[in-house]
């Protein structure tokens, strides 16, 4: 199976960190990932938008290794508790991806992030991880059982609700 779209994310919420290991088993069990990871810092904190900036960063400057940067900082958060206003964290998920610790120092990065961040909120984006694909935007909650069963058919539900312009809105309290 193939699933391709662009996902919104920040590094502060836990459903991005939920929605994340959900795609990696989906991916481990065959699905064809071709996600494109924008910034999208919906509350103005600071270090969530530090952390977003290294991102754009690693991802302009190593192309090839911002995926393992995003997961390794994505897991120092949400899963070993990390700061991300503290500079360790970010050099600990270069370090991770084995990349140069980014300078943050650069305000073209945080422009990009405002860019990335303006983008998302004229599709529709109000919040994280939110997915777009074409027309409207689908905002995607996940918790720990979505990483068991089948998770194929999991994203294929989720690639049919992102694909199907009719229905705007499904929830389980």
């Amino acid at each position: 199976m193939r699933f391709e779209g662009r996902v919104y994310f920040d590094f502060v919420n836990p459903a991005v960190w939920w929605f994340y290991r959900f795609l990696t088993v989906a991916s481990k069990a065959g699905a064809d990932l071709r996600m494109d990871w924008r910034p999208f810092d919906a509350k103005g904190d600071v270090p969530n938008r530090r952390a977003l900036a290294s991102y754009v960063a690693v991802r302009e400057e190593y192309p090839e290794r911002h995926g393992a940067y995003l997961q390794a900082l994505l897991a120092l958060r949400h899963h070993q508790g990390a700061d991300l206003g503290d500079p360790d964290t970010l050099a600990a998920a270069a370090d991770a991806a084995r990349v140069a610790a980014p300078s943050v120092a650069n305000v073209d990065w945080f422009d990009k992030v405002a860019e990335s961040t303006l983008e998302g909120r004229k599709l529709g984006v109000s919040g994280t991880p939110t997915l777009y694909r074409h027309g409207p935007v689908l905002h995607v909650d996940t918790n720990m059982a979505a990483l068991s069963g089948d998770v194929l058919e999991r994203l294929r539900l989720i690639d049919g609700v992102l694909g199907d312009d009719g229905i705007w809105g499904l929830r389980k309290p």
